[in-house]
């Protein structure tokens, strides 16, 4: 019984941490729609809530299997107020960045939590497993999640420099009356990439209660329990409805000036990123990759119209997030043992 106060506030954590991955991450998916006019607010939100939820349900569990493999922390009660530091160093880096609009990225925040707290922990990287760089085809650890976090951007870039050419060599001869079919395209690429998105960034934080599932059983939990998903997918999907107008504006806008091509481009090129993460396991900021795409669709077009300053910033806030993360979960982590019962290992 002294386990699950201690389980239940990791799982209570997760679903908190979810919610503020949809409102953060969640406003950049619905950013390009809403800022070419393709839908309503409410039009946005409603799919991309419907979608990351089945996401959620569907996406599979390669992510979540990365996100455990991170450490080689034993299967026991100790790694609980490890797990509760990360989700709540990550939390309060997504409150954070929401206060300051800046679409930072949830999953930088949540690595650096973990990384931050079994740091603190294990007074060391003794429980941090680095992995196999794998000849960046294959890694392993946190290789893999660090490979996966800064590849994708430029990924991300790149795809949306060469689709939105790809697109202005179909549409060479086309009149400004082909953006009403633009438009209604971007109800399929926003579906796409919000269910990639869904299944991408629920899986971390499922990922944070399999461990907490197998360190009460002693390892008995290695997979997703189907209420996991269920309120997972229903924490994420209650986020994206409270999305964040300042970051719908900076990214939909505030980067580059997006119309219904762009936003056709930009939406295509992440969500083909997106759901390849989701597919091989590696974890991806659906935030970076967006405001990425956005600046290579932009560069595309017309590179003084990209405005660098806000582009400068945005990179700014994913570099420091993991390194602030780490130190706000291992002070978390370090407070906590100061509580009644407080454990390490």
């Amino acid at each position: 019984m002294h386990s699950v106060g201690p389980a239940a506030l990791v799982i209570f954590l997760s679903l908190l941490f979810t919610y503020t991955n949809g409102f953060q991450d969640g406003s950049s998916v619905a950013a390009g729609a809403i800022a070419c006019r393709a839908m309503s607010k409410l039009q946005a939100v409603a799919l991309c809530a419907t979608c990351e939820f089945l996401g959620a349900m569907l996406g599979g569990s390669a992510v979540s299997k990365s996100i455990a493999a991170l450490t080689s922390w034993p299967d026991d009660l100790t790694i609980l107020p490890i797990l509760s530091s990360a989700l709540l160093a990550a939390i309060l880096w997504n409150y954070i960045t929401k206060i300051i609009k800046v679409p930072s990225s949830s999953t930088h925040a949540l690595v650096g939590g973990i990384l931050g707290a079994l740091v603190a922990a294990g007074q060391g990287f003794k429980y941090v497993i680095w992995g196999d760089l794998g000849y960046f085809i294959h890694p392993t650890g946190v290789y893999k999640v660090v490979i996966s976090l800064f590849a994708s951007p430029l990924l991300g870039f790149l795809a949306g420099y060469a689709l939105y050419y790809g697109v202005m060599v179909i549409l060479a001869k086309a009149t400004t009356r082909v953006n009403s079919p633009l438009r209604w395209l971007q109800w399929v690429t926003v579906s796409l990439l919000a269910f990639g998105h869904g299944a991408n960034d629920t899986q971390k934080a499922m990922g944070i209660v399999v461990l907490a599932l197998g360190a009460v059983t002693s390892g008995a939990v290695t997979d997703i329990p189907l209420w996991v998903r269920v309120i997972s997918g229903c924490a994420m999907a209650v986020g994206i409805t409270s999305v964040v107008p300042g970051i719908i504006k900076r990214v939909g806008g505030g980067i580059y000036k997006l119309r219904p091509v762009h936003g056709f481009t930009t939406q295509t090129a992440s969500a083909i990123i997106v759901l390849a993460g989701s597919a091989t396991g590696g974890p991806v900021s659906a935030s970076q990759v967006i405001a990425s795409t956005v600046i290579g669709v932009g560069s595309a077009e017309r590179r003084k119209g990209v405005h660098w300053l806000i582009a400068r910033d945005m990179v700014v806030a994913w570099m420091i997030t993991i390194p602030s993360a780490g130190v706000l979960g291992g002070i978390l982590f370090s407070l906590m043992k100061l509580l009644p019962h407080g454990s390490a290992h």
